[in-house]
Order: C-alpha cells, then structure tokens, then sequence
C-alpha cells in the first residue's frame, strides 16, 4: 500500500473494529455472567423459601402433606423446577413431574449438597441444553436430612444474549462504515496538503517555483507548508542568483579575449570558451590536460609537480601565432585541491615588438660601433705620429668627419623617431598645391638622377590640387621615397612620379624599375632599421630609419604609405594624404 490515505483509513477501521470487538465480547461475557449471577440468586432465594415453608415448616408426621403441597403447587409463573431429595439420592417432591415415580437426578451439585455445602453449575444435558443448576443443603438438628434440588433452563438467557449480540454486531457494522467514512474525511484532509506539497515539490524539480502551494489550515502541516512556500521563494532568489551569476561568467568568458579552459582534480576537462579554440585552431577541445600538454609539447614539470601553490607559464606556437598559457590551481570549499585553470593569452604581437625590441637594439648598437670604431681608431693612428703627415693626417680627419656626420644623421633619426612615437611634436598645418611641392622635390633630387643617367618624370596633376597639412614633413616622406628610387634602382634606369585621387585621399605615387623587392621582404621594408641589402645600404649610408620615420608621419596626419614590389622589376611606393587632415597629434 503506497496511499497514506488508504493505510490511515484501514488502520482507522482496524482500530474501531478492536474496540467495538473488545467492548462488544466485554459486554456479552459481562451481561452472561450478570445473569447467571441473578438466576443463581433466584434459585438460592427459592431453595431457602422450600426449605422454610416446605421441609422445616410441617411436623415429622404432617412432612408428606407438605411434600404433596410442594409437588402441586403451580410453578408455571416461574422457570425454576424445584426438587426435594434425601440423603439416598430419592426424590421426594418434584415441581416437573405430576406423578411418582420422580426422576432421580445424581448430579455433582447433589453430591457436594449431600456434604453439606450448597453448589451451583451450568451444565449441557445431552440435547445441547444448558441448565443452571444449584443444590442446597437443609440441616436439621445439625445433621443433613434434605437436598432442595434446582434447576432453570437457560435458551432464555441466551436468547436475550444472542439478541445482545447482534445488535452489538449491527452497532459495529454501522460504525465501521461511519468510521470508513470519517476516515475518509480525516485522511484527506491530513493528505490533501501533503499531496499538494508533492505536487508542488516535482513542478520545482521541474523548475517551475514562481507558484506557492495553498495553506489549508494553521496547523503543523500548515506551518510545514508555509515553510515549503518560503524554501521555494529563497531557492528562487538563490537559483536567479546563482544564474545572474553563470550568466556573468559565461559572458565574461566568451567575451574575454584571452582563452580560459578549466580541467578539474583529474585532469579532466570542465568547461572553456571560443577563443581558447581560435587561439589553439581547434574545431574540438582536447579533453584532458595530459593530452593538452602532450599536443603542444609543453614541459611536464608544469603538472607533474601540480599543487595549491603552483603558478606556471609556457610559450609554444600555434600556426603562425605564439600562444602564452598560464596554469593556476583553484580549490574547492575545503581548501583541497580541485583542479588547474588553463589561461592563453596570444603574444604573437609581443612577441614580434620584443623582437623587434631586440633587433633594434643589436642595429643601434651595431650603426653606433661601427663609426665609433672608424673614428677610434683613426683618432689612435693620428695620435701615433700620423698628424705629422699633412696629407694623411687630412684624409683621416675628413673620414672622422664622415663618420661623426653619419652617427648625427642616426642620432637625429632615432630622435624624431622617438618624438614621432610618443607625439612629442606638433603639425604645423598650412595650405599648399601639391603639384609644386612635388616639382620642387624633383628638382632636388634630378641632379642624383643625371648622375646615374635616371629618367626622372613627373605629369602633373590635372587639377590644381591644394590640401592642408605639414608641408615640411611631407616634403621630408616625398624626398625619402625619391631618394631611395634613385639609390636603389640602377644606371638608366625609370623613375615616375604620378597623382591620383578617390573620395578622401591624394594618391602620390612613386615608381621605379629597380631590383623590386621580394615577398618575404615587402611586408618588413617599414621596420626600424630593416634594410634588404644591409651592405648596400650602410654603403649608401642609410640609417634604416627612414621608412618607419616616412609611415609615421603620414599616419599622423591620417593617411599611411603602401608598397608594392615585384622582385627584379621594380618598385612602386604610394603615399596616402588625406584631402582633409581632422586629426592633430597632441602635445
């Protein structure tokens, strides 16, 4: 039985049925006895009557017409058959019989009289019925002489039991079915709560825990129900909170951009997000931290010696990018050891301006000590006697000169570089027409030009072509890439200059038929200090600065500098000026 409602009805009716069953047998066995005691009575009060009126009442020698009187007295009024016995077991008057002979009767209550005790029984004759039966004992003189013999059928008494009975049994049939149904009535009203609190408790399992189950009464299931309805409103603040929060998490994770990946105590993997695949170029993560560190080759120290206190990083590369991946531990709410959280970071970026870093330090170094030894040792040879010699001592100071002239010229790149970076300069702006800052650029650098029998042309702009920016520095970044034409590209060799224009930029293009430049090279010719034929151009005594000095520039006045190169053909560098400079650099 799984209903509580049927269990508390059965055990309801069980109960009632115990008690009517027991009070009922209480009250039959109580009622029996009752009446046995009562007819008991009578018969006692009817024996000492015979005895008074009857055996002691007449003379010896009028006894037989006492005893004549007894036998023919009416005993119809009452249901006790009165005997007279001796001491011999004969019976000597009889209120049964009409006529002698009488029945002579030898019952155990006789013979327990004849002792001189009086006696009473219940006895079954051989027709199934029950008699009551008392002797009792007439003393004369103090000795027995008579036995007054009674008996009484009891089908009456049992009757009025059997008719007890039923009614009793009527009552209890009655009762158990008014029991079934206030048990009914009871059980629901203690399972109807419960029953709406099962209910409720799956549609909260069910994540339903807006709706509040119904307080029937203020009793301890009302109570208990209140403080159903109050768990679910505190589970719901603590699940929204909780949920706010995953949210948080989740948005914080897939909009960070690092990578984040979780494995726990295991090594097993627990959650991450999408850039730690973009950065890893996986189309599924890899499911456990030993493979993680195996796939990318990582040092096995980072998880072999893995703890609470244990913080470590390493690089490996990913493609073409360098991937940082930090491991940290979190523990759980005992302070144990729970797992390793994996954070990637992509310092390809970092990586190159640390290299960068790097080489431009080896270059500056390198375009230092290069002159610097010249001029040392120079300086050396002349203090040694060489200034004595006119002639020589003049060829080399003209070479300390040069090479003194060669470190201001880096020393003044690196400045204005430096300046450039970190916008410590301001744009001098002014409106000019481009098509005569670039003839007067020409006719600057036309002389290099015959010298290495260049043609050097330039058509001019259709329009009469004015813009707004520093002229200074833009005739500086038009003067670097015609200069560089004219060094880098050989005898007889064509350089032209051409304007054009789209919807926001001046397009001042520069190209030659020089040696070009290679694919690896091209994407690198604006670093500081990167040359593509480092011998040629320290020759040519360039510093490698003024690319990155030109790209800086027009950056700062909103435009930029592009190339293209076809190696062996030649090169075509343009110059992006804005029609309309907006953007100042600041102070």
């Amino acid at each position: 039985m799984k209903s509580i409602k049927l269990k508390l009805i059965i055990m309801y009716l069980a109960l009632v049925l115990i008690v009517m069953m027991v009070s009922g047998t209480y009250i039959i066995f109580s009622l029996k006895a009752s009446e046995i005691d009562k007819a008991q009575n009578q018969m006692q009060l009817y024996s000492e009557k015979i005895s008074e009126q009857v055996v002691l009442s007449f003379e010896e020698t009028q006894f037989q017409s006492g005893l004549d009187q007894f036998s023919t007295a009416d005993s119809t009024s009452s249901q006790i058959q009165g005997n007279i016995i001796d001491l011999n077991g004969t019976t000597l008057a009889s209120t049964s019989e009409e006529r002698t002979p009488y029945q002579q009767y030898k019952y155990s209550v006789i013979m327990t009289a004849m002792a001189g005790e009086a006696s009473f029984s219940t006895e079954r004759d051989d027709s199934s019925i029950e008699w009551l039966r008392s002797a009792y004992p007439v003393d004369i003189n103090g000795e027995v002489k008579y036995i007054i013999f009674c008996q009484m059928d009891a089908t009456e008494i049992n009757d009025h039991l059997s008719q007890t009975a039923t009614t009793i049994i009527f009552s209890s049939v009655l009762a158990l079915i008014l029991t079934a149904f206030m048990g009914y009535f009871f059980a629901r009203s203690l399972t109807g709560p419960i029953a709406a609190l099962t209910s409720r408790a799956k549609e909260m399992a069910e994540g339903n825990l807006s709706n509040s189950a119904t307080v029937y009464a203020n009793d301890e299931i009302g109570q208990l129900t209140h403080s159903f309805n109050f768990m679910a409103s505190e589970l719901s603040k603590h699940i929204a909170e909780t949920t706010k929060e995953k949210n948080r998490i989740e948005i914080i994770l897939h909009n960070m951009t690092d990578g984040v990946i979780s494995y726990n105590n295991h090594g097993e993997l627990m959650l991450f997000n999408p850039v730690s695949m973009d950065l890893l170029e996986l189309k599924e993560m890899i499911p456990t931290l030993d493979e993680f560190i195996s796939s990318y080759d990582i040092d096995s120290s980072v998880y072999l010696d893995m703890g609470n206190d244990f913080f470590k990083t390493a690089v490996f590369p990913v493609g073409n990018k360098y991937v940082n991946a930090s491991f940290s531990p979190y523990t759980n709410e005992k302070n144990e050891f729970a797992g390793v959280i994996v954070v990637l970071q992509d310092i390809t970026e970092q990586k190159k301006l640390d290299d960068m870093r790097k080489e431009f330090v080896a270059n500056v170094s390198h375009e230092l000590r290069t002159p610097l030894t010249t001029i040392k040792s120079y300086t050396e040879t002349l203090i040694d006697g060489a200034i004595d010699e006119r002639g020589i001592a003049l060829d080399f100071l003209d070479i300390i000169n040069s090479e003194a002239d060669r470190m201001a010229f880096l020393v003044r790149d690196l400045l204005q570089l430096s300046r450039l970076d970190n916008n410590q300069y301001t744009l001098n702006l002014s409106r000019f027409n481009l098509n005569d800052l670039i003839n007067e650029n020409i006719r600057q650098n036309k002389i290099h030009a015959e010298n290495k029998h260049q043609s050097l042309s330039y058509v001019p702009f259709d329009n009469d072509v004015s813009v707004t920016a520093d002229r200074d520095r833009v005739t500086q970044v038009v003067n670097n890439l015609l200069s560089n034409a004219i060094k880098y590209s050989p005898e007889q060799a064509k350089i032209d200059i051409s304007v054009s224009e789209d919807s926001r930029f001046y397009k001042i293009t520069v190209k030659d038929t020089g040696m070009g430049i290679s694919k690896e090279d091209l994407p690198r010719i604006f670093e500081r200090f990167y040359r593509v034929d480092k011998a040629r151009s320290r020759a040519m005594g360039g510093t490698g600065l003024g690319l990155a000095i030109a790209k800086n520039i027009m950056e700062s006045h909103g435009g930029t500098i592009t190339a293209e190169s076809e190696y062996g053909k030649g090169t075509a560098m343009t110059i992006w000026l804005p029609k309309e400079t907006t953007e100042t650099p600041k102070n």
